[in-house]
């Protein structure tokens, strides 16, 4: 199955981002009537929620650069690295409810352990998205290296 192209995988799973992106909105909108009440919980919930949607929109604009078939740009390097900030970001927020969930002493180990594994979860996401931004800038600076030695020889002849 063909990845890149407007017929390409990239461009199914784009879409399925898009629904995700845009039903992440619809929760966030309807999460305050659902919960009727504002404890720290929900605020994490929400600021965790909003920093989810970045890094979808982030995978969003760079599947759109799979369908033009132009992945090795700065605009793919600068939503990468947008992506891992946002992660880095949930990170901290995963790290800070589950300092107070352990700090509470009516916390649920089940709910500990989850929080646990978010946070670590996203610090992996984070650390492997910067690492991905940073080949994909030298990738970038090696075709753009590449693309003028090809026009130069050309302007030779």
């Amino acid at each position: 199955m063909k990845i890149v192209g407007k017929n390409g995988l990239g461009n199914i799973i784009k879409i399925i981002l898009q629904i995700c992106f845009w039903g992440g909105i619809a929760f966030l909108i309807i999460l305050p009537i659902i919960l009727k009440s504002i404890s720290i919980f929900e605020i994490m919930l929400y600021l965790n929620g909003i920093t989810m949607l970045v890094i979808v929109k982030q995978f969003i604009e760079l599947f759109d650069s799979l369908k033009i078939e132009k992945p090795f740009c700065n605009n793919t390097v600068k939503r990468m690295n947008i992506a891992s900030i946002a992660a880095g970001i949930m990170t901290v927020l995963f790290f800070i409810e589950t300092i107070y969930k352990f700090a509470s002493n009516n916390s649920d180990i089940k709910i500990n352990c989850i929080l646990v594994f978010m946070t670590i979860l996203f610090l992996g996401v984070a650390i492997a998205l910067y690492i991905l931004a940073e080949l994909f800038r030298q990738a970038t600076e090696y075709k753009s290296e590449n693309d003028l030695t090809i026009w130069k020889d050309v302007e030779k002849w």
